[in-house]
C-alpha cells in the first residue's frame, strides 16, 4: 500500500462561512438586456444542450434565444459572435406564461450541435429574441449563488444590463450537456437539512463507489463535511458502513467544536481505529451523520446538499455519479438519492495500486 497522506477524495470543492447560500436572478425586461456566463472547458466533448436555472416568470414572458459564443480576450466577454457558423449552436425558447418553470434547471437542445476543444474559452448566452418585452412581460434567470465559495475568477457569471455588464465572483450556475457528461455547475438548490434522532429518515449519508479502475484497495483516515451542528450538549457519530455494517465509528462532542450552534461549518474528523479497514475500489460503502440524542426543536444536526434536476448532471461534479446522497430510518435499509450530493469528503489512508488506466485526473479535479 502507498500511503495517500490523508489526501481529500469525493469531495465537491466547495467551501462556506457560516451564511446561507443564495441563488441571484437576474431580470430580462428589455431587448438589451442578457443572462451571460464564461468558461473554459475541461476536456474535448459535443455539446448538445444548454442548461440555466429559471428564476421567476412575470406576465408573459418573450421568446428567448440560448447560444454559444466566443469570448472577447480584452474583456472576458461573449464577443457577439454564435459558435457554429452556417450551423450556429443556438436555441430559442418560450417560457409559459405560468409558474412551471420557476426556480427549475431547464435543459434547451440546440439546433445544432457544436464540438468543443480541450481549454476553449466559451460563453453561454441568454438574450431576447422576439416578442413583447418590459417590466411586466419578462423572465429572470439565476447567474450565481452567493456566500458558496470559493470565489471563482473562472469561471463567471456576468449580469449585462442594456450593454453595461457587471462581472460576479460568486460562484457561477449555468449547465452544458454532451451525449454523456455535463459541464459547469447547473444548481436547482443548495439544502441545508435539519434532523435528529425522531425524525424520518433520521441518519444522512454520502454513498460512494469509487470506479475499480483507480486502484485495488484503501482505507478511509476520516472525512470532512460542511456542517451545521446541534445542540452543544450533544454528540453525534460519524459511521463508515458497508451496507448496514458499521466498519469505523467516531462520536463528536458538540462542545468541543469552536462553532455556534446552528451555524454551517466545515468540520474535519478521523477515526480513532487503530487499525483502518481495507476497502475495495468498485464496492459501495456509506459515510454518515447520526446525531444521537436530541428530538427538540432547535438542537438538530444538519448537512448541506447540492441537489441537481438528473442524477446525470452529477458529472459535473468531482466523481460524479460515484458520489451521492442517501438516508435511512431507525438503522433500516439505506434510500439513495442520486440528484443531491452532500457537502462531505473522505480523507484516505493508504491506496494499493492496480486495475486499468481511469480518467483519475478528471475525477479529482475541481469542477468547473
Amino acid at each position: 500500500m502507498t500511503d495517500f497522506a490523508r489526501g481529500l477524495f469525493g469531495d465537491t470543492g466547495i467551501t462556506l462561512d457560516g451564511v446561507t447560500p443564495t441563488m441571484t436572478n437576474f431580470v430580462l425586461d428589455a431587448a438589451t438586456d442578457a443572462a451571460e456566463w464564461v468558461f473554459q472547458m475541461p476536456e474535448a466533448a459535443t455539446i448538445t444542450t444548454i442548461l440555466f436555472r429559471y428564476g421567476l416568470r412575470t406576465g408573459t414572458p418573450p421568446t428567448f434565444k440560448a447560444s454559444l459564443q466566443g469570448v472577447n480576450n480584452t474583456t472576458g466577454a461573449p464577443n457577439g459572435t454564435i459558435l457554429g457558423g452556417g450551423s450556429p449552436a443556438s436555441v430559442t425558447f418560450t417560457p409559459p406564461a405560468d409558474a412551471t418553470w420557476d426556480g427549475t434547471i431547464r435543459a434547451v437542445t440546440l439546433d445544432n450541435s457544436i464540438a468543443l476543444t480541450r481549454g476553449q474559452l466559451v460563453a453561454i448566452v441568454i438574450a431576447y429574441d422576439s416578442g413583447t418585452i418590459d417590466g411586466t412581460n419578462n423572465s429572470s434567470y439565476t447567474t450565481h449563488i452567493t456566500q458558496l465559495g470559493p470565489v471563482h475568477v473562472r469561471p463567471y457569471a456576468i449580469q449585462n444590463n442594456a450593454g453595461s455588464r457587471a462581472h460576479q465572483s460568486e460562484k457561477a450556475v449555468f449547465g452544458l450537456r454532451s451525449a454523456s457528461k455535463t459541464y459547469g455547475f447547473p444548481l436547482k438548490a443548495y439544502t441545508t437539512t435539519l434532523f435528529d434522532d425522531a425524525d424520518t429518515p433520521d441518519e444522512y449519508a454520502m454513498r460512494f463507489n469509487f470506479d475499480a479502475g483507480y486502484g485495488s484497495t484503501f482505507t478511509v483516515a476520516g472525512g470532512r463535511l460542511s456542517w451545521r451542528v446541534g445542540a452543544a450538549a450533544l454528540t453525534s457519530t460519524l459511521t463508515l458502513y458497508d451496507g448496514t455494517t458499521a466498519l469505523q465509528t467516531v462520536t463528536i462532542d458538540h462542545s468541543e467544536l469552536t462553532t455556534s450552534q446552528n451555524t454551517e461549518r466545515l468540520c474535519s474528523f478521523y477515526f480513532d481505529e487503530v487499525t483502518l479497514s481495507t476497502l475495495n475500489f468498485g464496492s459501495e460503502y456509506r459515510l454518515s451523520l447520526f446525531l444521537n440524542s436530541g428530538g427538540a426543536t432547535g438542537q438538530d444536526d444538519a448537512l448541506d446538499t447540492l441537489e441537481f434536476e438528473t442524477a446525470g448532471d452529477l458529472t459535473c461534479l468531482p466523481y460524479g455519479t460515484q458520489c451521492y446522497l442517501s438516508t435511512r430510518t431507525d438503522a433500516g435499509a439505506w434510500t439513495d438519492v442520486p440528484t443531491r450530493r452532500p457537502v462531505m469528503g473522505l480523507y484516505l489512508g493508504d491506496w494499493t495500486a492496480g486495475g486499468a488506466a481511469q480518467p483519475v485526473g478528471q475525477a479529482l479535479a475541481t469542477y468547473l
